[in-house]
């Protein structure tokens, strides 16, 4: 049976040496994600359809503001659809509000 001897170089010597560590480039840093991102993102899909649906031309210009600058594809994905019920029960209330308008009393 062989003794390893300490000055004989082994194999595993190269497995000691201290690894060099990876440089982060700009692509590799996760993208900060902003309040409107962090709000679309973790918030319930049926709270933002009633957010949508009560205010819906706030909900409207938050929605869109949201859908252009959100770096996260969920809170994107969820600013296109308040943006879309806000724009469409908003649209709805000019429409019953001349309907209603011209009916005769």
């Amino acid at each position: 049976m062989a003794r390893d001897r300490d000055d004989e170089p082994r194999d595993d010597d190269k497995d000691d040496a201290p690894r060099s560590r990876r440089r982060r480039d700009d692509d590799d840093a996760p993208a900060a994600l902003g309040p409107l991102d962090k709000m679309f993102r973790d918030t319930n899909v049926i709270l933002l359809v009633v957010f949508g649906v009560c205010c819906s031309w706030i909900a409207a210009i938050v929605g869109l503001i949201a859908m252009l600058t959100a770096k996260d594809p969920v809170a994107k994905k969820n600013g296109t659809l308040v943006l879309i019920v806000g724009a469409v029960v908003g649209l709805l209330w000019i429409v019953v509000n001349v309907v209603m308008s011209m009916m005769p009393r």
